[in-house]
Formats: structure tokens, sequence, C-alpha cells
């Protein structure tokens, strides 16, 4: 049989450019496909998954225009994992600082923020504050299925596919915390811009975001309902948010 080098030296002299050249072509495409086969697998991983982020039950009603009841028992459901959930504070000024914010994108345009405009710290039956429930995630295996007709129980979803959604305030996590927040007085500074982060601290996108997001189901671990005390934003909360923000948008 003949070797490759004999072969390559039979060949007629005027063929090799051509060869060469699609050669070159074919190691081009070649780092193409390398470069773009991590996203094609992140999307087939077992331990990825893909999410969407609901401010409320209009905005799941929006992608499933035809499931309102389905969206509102979504709603129902991440709701009621809401107090297991939820990060805790043993100060209602740092949960203030963490979590307050505007939520009507028209709100407060005449200078005034109704109640129902503001996402403000609630108190928990143990006397500690946590950020009120609104928001809720929902996997994308589950949303295919309700436009297809099947409607999985919401209650059978396990926390990965289905949890409460904070709001987390801009200044959160562009502040790195050193000054504290212990001058911070309750409402004297409501921030217009936001981001969605899970119970655990795990960051996921900013107020505008539309569409899925896929991230490694690890991130999506519940927080065990963590209790943050002291009135300093280094190592708490905000903390976790902030590393997880800088890590998804490296």
């Amino acid at each position: 049989m003949a070797t490759q080098d004999g072969i390559q030296h039979d060949l007629p002299h005027h063929n090799l450019p051509r060869r060469t050249r699609r050669q070159k072509r074919t190691q081009a495409a070649t780092l193409v496909l390398m470069g773009a086969t991590p996203f094609a697998v992140l999307g087939l991983d077992p331990l990825h998954t893909s999410v969407r982020v609901f401010q409320d039950v209009r905005a799941c009603h929006s992608a499933l225009s035809s499931s309102l009841a389905y969206c509102e028992a979504l709603s129902t459901e991440a709701e009621s994992r809401h107090a297991d959930m939820a990060p805790e504070y043993t100060s209602l000024a740092q949960c203030s600082a963490d979590f307050d914010h505007v939520t009507g994108d028209l709100a407060c345009a005449d200078g005034w923020c109704s109640a129902d405009n503001l996402s403000t710290c609630e108190t928990t039956d143990n006397g500690h504050f946590r950020p009120p429930f609104k928001s809720f995630l929902v996997d994308e295996s589950v949303l295919r299925s309700a436009y297809q007709g099947d409607f999985p129980a919401p209650e059978s979803l396990g926390e990965k596919q289905l949890q409460p959604v904070y709001g987390i305030a801009d200044s959160t996590l562009h502040d790195g915390g050193e000054s504290g927040s212990s001058s911070y007085s309750h409402h004297s500074h409501i921030p217009f811009f936001w981001h969605y982060v899970a119970a655990n601290g795990q960051y996921l996108g900013n107020q505008t975001m539309r569409g899925s997001v896929t991230m490694a189901r690890s991130q999506l671990a519940s927080s065990g309902n963590k209790t943050y005390t002291g009135t300093t934003q280094r190592g708490g909360f905000g903390a976790t948010a902030r590393k997880t923000m800088q890590s998804a948008r490296s």
C-alpha cells in the first residue's frame, strides 16, 4: 500500500497549491467549529439548563398567552416556597439597602412613588426581614411542555425548575460596601435600576432581560434560607451577588 507521502509525491505538481488551499480552508472551518462547539454543547449538557425569569404573572402570561391559569399556578407555588428559600436579614436597613427598588417602568414620573410601584422588604414571623415575593423562575422544559398542552403540576417541580426570584438594587452590585450601610435611611433613596437574583445570590440578569438564560444547575441550588447579620454589605448577600455577576459577565 502506498504511504501518504508517496501519494502526495505522485500527485501532479500543479495540483499542490489547490490542495493546500483546500487544507487551509478545512483547517479554518475546523477552528471555527471548535470555537462554536462549547456553545452548542452547553445547551445539551445535562448539567446545564435554560430558564426564564418572569417579573410577575402578567409577564408569564405574555409568554404563555393561552395559559393564564397555569401562570397563576406557577406563581402561587413559587410564592409558597418563598418563606423557605428567601434570604433573611437581622437588619431592616441592610435588607432595604440590598433590595428596595422601584418596579414600574413609568413609576414616580411625577416625583411621587406610590406603594404599588415600590418593592420593599417585609418582616418575617421570627422578626427578621426579607425581600418580598413577586418574581419567579421557570425551567424552559416546563414552558415547552405547556406550549404543547401538557402542564406539569407546579408542586411536582423541583426548586431548580421553579423558584422565587428577587430584585437586587444596582448600587448593591456596583458598590463594594466599604462604607457599609449604617448611614442608610430607610426609603431615603430608592434605586430605579435593579437586577434579578436567585435566592442563593446567583446573578440572573438586569431588569430589562428578556428570553431565556442558560446556566449550570448547581447555580440554582437553594440558599437554605440563609440569614445575614450586621449592617455592612461586605461578605453578605450583596457580596455573593456581585461575585456571581462578575462570573456571568466574564
